[in-house]
């Protein structure tokens, strides 16, 4: 239950400045390795961006509530990239109307 409220937590407040565009979000909890020991913990994140397709992050790690904060932090990095990619597309195209053209 504490680990289900961190993920909770830390996957809204990265993901808080882009949460118009968010449509969905899953997180993931695997024992990669189970009994052997190591490298084992991973937590994959995927969210569904509105118009902008998907974006993941896997990340393994020893200890799962920092694999849990790496994903979060690589998540809200591909979601940036994804949502100004797609605004910069908007602006440049010049059948749209109200475009700001490149001069």
């Amino acid at each position: 239950d504490a680990l289900r409220q961190h993920v909770q937590m830390r996957v809204d407040h990265v993901l808080e400045p882009f949460a118009r565009w968010v449509v969905k979000v899953t997180a993931r909890l695997d024992d990669v390795n189970a009994d052997r020991g190591g490298i084992d913990k991973q937590c994959r994140i995927v969210v569904s961006l509105r118009r902008r397709g998907i974006a993941i992050a896997a990340v393994t790690h020893t200890d799962l509530y920092s694999a849990v904060d790496e994903a979060a932090i690589k998540v809200r990095r591909s979601v940036k990239r994804a949502v100004t990619r797609h605004v910069h597309r908007e602006r440049m195209d010049p059948q749209r109307p109200g475009a700001l053209l490149a001069v």
